[in-house]
């Protein structure tokens, strides 16, 4: 193909603006739209078990850790109980295991996985499988173990499973079995319980669970193998062991007893060799992983305390005290492991997966670490607020901007869950559960003027679900009796210096606010607004209040203005269609049979009305969380959802989604998606649109491929592909430029 010059350039952007006007109207195929930070910062479930694998060993490729538990999802991927970070991203191992992952290791340099599933890779593996790096295996041929595996270990050159199970094919083995790489063995005569931990001390194996007996004899919840028989380790334990490790030499038994050896030890003890010793005053509840760290020891489980200090679920011992790792976790650790310099936790907080280094917790991978509530725009930056804790790749406390490309906080955040935002005077507004903003206690209600968190005078005294803006004014809603130290009952307005009530107020939440033709409309739970009754729904003129019509019978959750006419949505009932209704000035009617389930949030997006919620069916069809009304009927977004629907607004042209969901349209979009106008590609400078910018670089995928790639090294080289026939040719400036005059498109 002969090189296209600059006059190509400067006739593509001649016909762009002047010969192809028909186009700013063209409506390229609407769908869920990928892009960064969509994905999770680690896993969508429960973690029980990590390690780290070397695929090669000593050769090229890195060391990978693996976690295991019950999620479906990583980081940007679907990955079926197990998965693998290699620094930078995650990747499943094939198909993954149909059950959940209990336990990892790794045996003569292949990975295994044990626990609770029946395939590996889609083929039968019961309860346990070897990954070579290519592909899953079983254990043997056809062998079927008839209990959970909860424990793994190498001991003797052979691979060592513990767990719940009586057989192993038709082997006799009572909660523990060893693999040689050919057959399966049995311990001695086993154990009379679960077994839930195993680890290598010495030259011996050593079990811990929920047995009392192993080889015949008493042992505690706590036994050791010499390679002949089992023995004890002194009187072992009054309770259940969890977890086994070492420190200093030393083995450590964490669990839920809160006695060792005769003595007391909350949760965690230590064998010196003859005798079981306490670890200071312990943990106040109990103890599911041990590991090392720094020259520590670090402790982990579901306890609020260690030593009598506060440490939220994980801990670490100096050889002295008890001291937090930072501010710990919200749930429970169930697995730690090293990787990279880093301790990484695993359990059911921070996404599930989560690495210290040393100084704080960071995720693993970008994205939001939890749901959205709320959503608005200011300033060509989408903003959002929910309960997460993560946005992009740092901390991002329950509010977050998205500049296009990237999320970043918004100061340090909130220290409790944010409901409701909007802009007002040029500033975010965000309302909820907090009680302080960028550590300024506010009282619920907080702005941001660009660079901090400020309050609106004294705040309000109970929650606040929503906010709008009516006549110059700031409205909140929510669950309140005074606003700015004055009555004002669930709804009160802000004129930049002073809270006010609006008369009476209402007399139950108010949970939704919108402006019709010079009314504010408001929506909740209440039965009466200005002492009159007004069933969940009411308006006031700036005066006083007033009933719309017989109002609605349960909740307004959300209000939306579509094609001049008033619509609600929430957990109410009307004969002809459920959950969403609209006022036409004189009655409630719903909209075209309404839904199966409650709608939680409405916009307007391309003329079409959007509802999302809690909904499976809309209009009588599929429509999973989210759906369009037309005005005459109700259509699914593609496949829709995973999980409920929290929020909605219109960013850059495209509808915007927050909420619990995990996957949209069947991808990896973790808790908000984007949903828009797709040409193909169109994105030739990989700038996150499609605009003027892509022109210069269009033309030189289209004549010079090998310049285009020299140019733009992290680019996909078919990005000019805009017709998706797999080569860059003339045959794309048509729907370039389509992509071009809608814009946009990813």
């Amino acid at each position: 193909m002969a090189r296209l010059g600059r006059h190509s350039l400067l006739l593509i952007a001649w016909l762009c603006v002047t010969q192809y006007p028909s186009l700013l109207n063209a409506q390229c195929p609407q769908t869920w739209l990928s892009g960064p930070e969509q994905g999770l910062p680690g896993v969508n479930a429960s973690v029980y078990a990590a390690t780290t694998w070397d695929p090669d060993g000593n050769g090229p490729q890195p060391a990978l850790l693996v976690v295991g538990g019950d999620f479906t999802l990583a980081g940007e991927t679907l990955a079926s109980r197990i998965a693998a970070w290699d620094g930078t991203a995650w990747q499943p191992l094939a198909g993954g295991v149909t059950g959940r992952v209990n336990a990892l290791a790794v045996y003569n340099g292949e990975l295994i996985a044990a626990g609770e599933f029946g395939t590996a890779g889609g083929q039968t593996a019961y309860r346990i499988a070897r990954w070579d790096g290519a592909a899953w295996h079983p254990l043997g041929v056809e062998i079927y173990i008839n209990g959970y595996v909860n424990a793994l270990a190498v001991y003797n050159d052979e691979l060592v499973a513990g767990g719940a199970f009586t057989m192993v094919g038709a082997l006799p083995a009572n909660r523990i079995a060893r693999w040689n790489g050919a057959t399966w063995q049995a311990l001695g005569s086993g154990m009379n319980n679960d077994v839930r931990a195993l680890t290598v001390h010495g030259q011996e194996l050593v079990a811990g669970g929920w047995f009392t007996t192993a080889g015949g004899q008493a042992v505690g919840y706590i036994a050791r193998w010499d390679g002949a028989g089992w023995q004890t380790l002194g009187s072992g334990m009054n309770s259940r062991v969890f977890a086994l490790g070492a420190y200093n030499g030393e083995l450590i038994a964490g669990g839920f007893f809160t006695v060792a050896g005769g003595q007391a030890a909350n949760r965690i003890a230590r064998w010196d060799g003859a005798a079981w010793q306490p670890l200071g005053s312990g943990m106040s509840d109990y103890v599911l992983a041990v590991g090392a760290y720094g020259g520590e020891l670090v402790a982990a489980g579901f306890f609020t305390t260690a030593g009598g200090q506060p440490a939220l679920c994980i801990a670490r011992w100096d050889g002295a005290v008890w001291r937090p790792l930072g501010s710990g976790m919200n749930n429970d650790v169930n697995a730690l492991t090293s990787y990279e310099g880093g301790l990484i936790a695993g359990g059911g907080a921070a996404k599930n997966v989560a690495r210290w280094n040393g100084a704080a917790w960071q995720p693993l991978g970008t994205g939001l670490a939890g749901s959205i509530y709320a959503l608005t725009v200011l300033d060509e930056q989408l903003i959002a607020g929910g309960v997460f804790t993560h946005a992009g790749a740092q901390s991002a406390v329950r509010i977050a901007r998205w500049d296009g490309l990237n999320w970043q906080p918004l100061g340090s955040g909130m220290d409790n869950t944010v409901l409701a935002l909007t802009v007002y005077n040029g500033e975010v507004i965000a309302g909820g559960y907090f009680n302080t903003a960028g550590g300024l206690p506010v009282n619920r209600i907080a702005r941001w003027d660009g660079v901090a968190w400020q309050s609106l005078g004294s705040g309000v005294n109970g929650w606040v679900f929503a906010l709008a803006v009516y006549n110059g004014e700031l409205i909140a809603g929510g669950w309140f009796s005074a606003a700015g130290g004055q009555p004002a009952h669930h709804i009160a307005r802000w004129n930049g210096a002073i809270w006010q009530p609006l008369g009476d107020g209402t007399d139950n939440e108010v949970r939704a606010l919108a402006v019709l033709d010079g009314t504010l409309i408001v929506g909740g739970l209440f039965t009466a607004a200005g002492g009159q009754p007004a069933s969940r729904v009411a308006a006031w003129d700036g005066n006083a209040w007033q009933p719309l019509g017989d109002g609605l019978y349960g909740a307004v959750h959300t209000l939306v203005v579509h094609g001049g006419q008033l619509v609600a949505g929430g957990n109410f009932y009307l004969p002809a269609g459920s959950y969403v209704a609209r006022w036409d000035g004189a009655a409630w009617s719903a909209l075209g049979g309404g839904m199966d389930s409650p709608v939680y949030a409405l916009t307007v997006y391309d003329a079409d009305l959007i509802a999302g919620g809690y909904f499976l069916i809309a209009g009588g069809q599929s429509a999973y969380f989210i759906a369009r009304w037309n005005g005459a009927t109700w259509q699914p977004l593609g496949d829709g959802l995973n999980a409920p629907v929290n929020a909605l607004t219109v960013f850059r042209n495209e509808l915007v989604v927050g909420g619990d969901f995990n996957l949209a349209g069947g991808s990896v979009s973790a808790h908000w998606a984007r949903w828009g106008l797709d040409c193909a590609v169109g994105d030739v400078d990989c700038s996150g649109g499609v605009d003027f910018d892509d022109i210069s670089p269009f033309v030189l995928a289209l004549s010079d491929p090998a310049g285009y790639a020299a140019a733009y090294p992290n680019c996909d080289p078919l990005n000019g592909d805009c017709n998706g026939d797999g080569v860059v040719d003339f045959d794309d400036i048509d729907p370039f430029v389509n992509c071009l005059m809608n814009g946009g498109c990813l």
